[in-house]
């Protein structure tokens, strides 16, 4: 319920944000790529048994905070409607996240393809690093599926963190198929 309640209240701000913005034909590299940063306090109801925030939170702060860069390149485009669904997420946790911390979320674009945008989140308590997580998504409108491009995201831009994440992708892929082409077998 929290999570709901902090996406409207972000989103009710940032449409007063984006009114006084102009819309642009072009996004250029420097908006796509300029970090979303929001802070949060760590009330009761994001904590888990464990007295820490748990694993589930940290990709809900995620998803506040790509919306947000979703719906302000939307509002610079002049597009509505779009959407984003998550295809692929990792996260490393380096430091429990407490009770009362005042967090940081910051997100970045750092790649694309033809298919899939790429962004790595950055969790910091008091500018110490806590975790890093990285998100694969497609874009979507009521027609189905947006290549990138709608957003000015033209050919590729990938890294070798994203190259590297991808290949495992596929060895997962891979071995579950042939994991369940055995049990086929088998049977």
């Amino acid at each position: 319920m929290n999570m709901l309640i902090r996406f409207f209240i972000m989103v009710s701000l940032l449409k007063q944000q984006l009114n006084q913005q102009s819309v642009s034909e072009r996004l250029s590299i420097e908006s796509l790529t300029a970090p979303t940063i929001r802070h949060y306090r760590v009330l009761p109801h994001d904590m888990g048994f464990r007295d820490h925030l748990p694993n589930y939170r940290y990709l809900s702060f995620i998803e506040l905070n790509v919306t947000r860069w979703l719906m302000a390149c939307c509002h610079q485009k002049g597009i509505k409607n779009l959407a984003w669904v998550i295809a692929m997420q990792e996260m490393v946790y380096l430091k429990e996240i407490k009770f009362l911390s005042k967090l940081t979320v910051n997100s970045v674009l750092v790649g694309w393809d033809k298919k899939y945008i790429y962004f790595e989140t950055r969790f910091f308590v008091k500018n110490q690093l806590m975790g890093v997580g990285m998100t694969k998504f497609v874009l979507t409108n009521k027609k189905g599926k947006c290549a990138p491009e709608v957003l000015d995201m033209t050919g590729e831009r990938m890294t070798e963190v994203i190259t590297t994440w991808n290949k495992h992708q596929v060895a997962i892929k891979s071995t579950k198929s042939a994991e369940s082409s055995k049990v086929t077998e088998s049977a």
